[in-house]
């Protein structure tokens, strides 16, 4: 071993380790390199999939849907249908559960029963067509599944 740093370093080192220590630099940098260039290649994926998304008319659409409009759209097409299944008690106890919702006072035994009124009215809006009820209600069964997921 040199008694002094500045001193040549023994032959091994020279020969073997030198010239690898390089190629081993400039490896382990490429790659880094390489996967910081994929990392950006990723974001600029994913910042464009956002900006179509972003200009997609139904999300600008359902950007201001809330739990109180789906509720008063539900409320409108109940009239429109001809055989409503839900008995009054059950249209009281939905629009009860729905301002539940929209004030996220809901409990999980009460989120349990909203999505069994809901299914119910989604059975009869899909056996009617009614575009319109199906999107209101998927919307608010997605709520309730995460409430009840919690």
């Amino acid at each position: 071993m040199p008694k002094n740093i500045l001193e040549k370093p023994p032959r091994w080192v020279e020969r073997f380790l030198l010239p690898n220590l390089d190629a081993r630099i400039r490896t382990i940098v490429k790659t880094e390199v390489d996967r910081v260039m994929e990392l950006q290649k990723t974001i600029s994926d994913i910042d464009k999939r956002l900006a179509v998304l972003e200009n997609n008319p139904l999300f600008i659409a359902l950007h201001g849907f809330t739990v109180k409009r789906a509720s008063e759209v539900l409320e409108f097409l109940e009239k429109k249908m001809e055989g409503n299944p839900l008995t009054p008690d059950e249209l009281r106890l939905r629009r009860e559960l729905t301002v539940k919702l929209d004030a996220e006072t809901i409990s999980p035994n009460e989120a349990r029963q909203l999505r069994n009124i809901l299914n119910k009215e989604l059975e009869e809006a899909r056996e009617e067509k009614d575009f319109l009820a199906i999107l209101a209600i998927l919307f608010l069964l997605g709520l309730v599944l995460a409430i009840i997921s919690r």
